[in-house]
């Protein structure tokens, strides 16, 4: 397949074309326009037809120059990006040692595939890290993980120059092991606002450990989601893991992983877009594509404002 390559500057492709949904979809090849937007919005969006030219996680990667200076947010030992390829430098909250040490330890790790990390990020504010600004900056499955969505995106917006992207791929809770938790509201993004979180909370690691189901996307686009843990019986394995979280998370040191937001395209565009309204967020939404069967993951695009622009708006 070949894979697009746009220009820093050039206008994104839409996240619905509908030649590009009447000709990739067999059973649609008759459709114009109007049938095509019904179609989609009736029936197809839902069903995860391809409906841009951004058909996937390469076209998505695509959109991004090599040319381009790229910071690329927690890539572990799945970086997306090469030294290689593209003018990219790497920021994980562990040294490059430690992630290998870590790949190295889990069943599916590959600590050959750990880039060299270049920034280690230890909770502080990302302009006391890194001291340059970037055309773009790039996180894979990360944004879910930050403990505070809109110091996150002040983090951002900190080292990336203005009028420049951010490019997300986002775990689409309806296909993952967060189906049965809630999506994030904007009373959740700004409760860890208001408490400066750094740290998860506990409900956040609680919901990880006690709540989550399987991990299979085609499981979940065809309607199979695993029982409800929430409606899980107390049998005895479950009283103790209960049991054991309240001995030891209270005297937990240190940063705990998890997911803290679950999105899916909508939700997450409407969030961002409330928080750039109310003067929280100095992003704005230029691109969602949405989730594409069989896959668990959604791709957006924001866009840094110029400060004149903020001010205008």
């Amino acid at each position: 397949m070949k894979i697009m390559v746009a220009p820093l500057s050039a206008e994104l492709p839409p996240a619905f074309d509908w030649s590009v949904y009447a000709k990739r979809n067999a059973d649609l090849s008759g459709f114009d326009l109007d049938d095509a937007i019904h179609h989609y919005n009736a029936y197809g969006r839902d069903e995860g037809r391809v409906s841009s030219l951004v058909d996937g996680r390469a076209a998505f990667l695509g959109l991004i120059p090599p040319s381009a200076s790229l910071l690329e947010i927690g890539p572990f030992c799945s970086p997306c990006f090469s030294t290689h390829t593209h003018r990219v430098r790497f920021m994980d909250v562990f040294p490059t040692d430690e992630l290998r040490k870590m790949a190295g330890e889990l069943p599916w790790g590959r600590p050959d595939l750990v880039p060299e990390i270049d920034y280690v990020w230890r909770g502080g504010p990302y302009s006391e890290l890194i001291n340059e600004a970037f055309d773009v900056v790039f996180s894979s499955h990360n944004i879910v993980h930050q403990p505070c969505l809109v110091t996150h995106l002040k983090d951002i917006a900190s080292v990336l120059s203005p009028g420049r992207r951010v490019f997300l791929i986002i775990p689409d809770r309806r296909y993952c092991f967060d189906y049965w938790l809630p999506e994030s509201t904007i009373a959740d993004v700004l409760d860890a606002f208001i408490e400066k979180r750094r740290r998860h909370s506990a409900r956040s690691i609680l919901e990880h450990r006690l709540l989550l189901t399987h991990n299979d996307a085609e499981q979940h686009w065809t309607g199979d989601h695993g029982a409800d843990p929430r409606r899980r019986p107390p049998d005895a394995d479950f009283v103790a893991q209960i049991a054991d979280n309240l001995r030891t998370l209270p005297g937990q040191d240190g940063y705990i992983d998890t997911h803290a937001w679950q999105f899916v395209p909508d939700s997450f565009a409407a969030l961002i877009g409330t928080l750039h309204a109310a003067g929280l967020t100095p992003f704005e939404v230029e691109r969602v594509y949405p989730t594409l069967r069989p896959g668990n993951e959604f791709y957006a695009v924001l866009r840094l404002l110029p400060t004149d622009a903020r001010n205008a708006a």
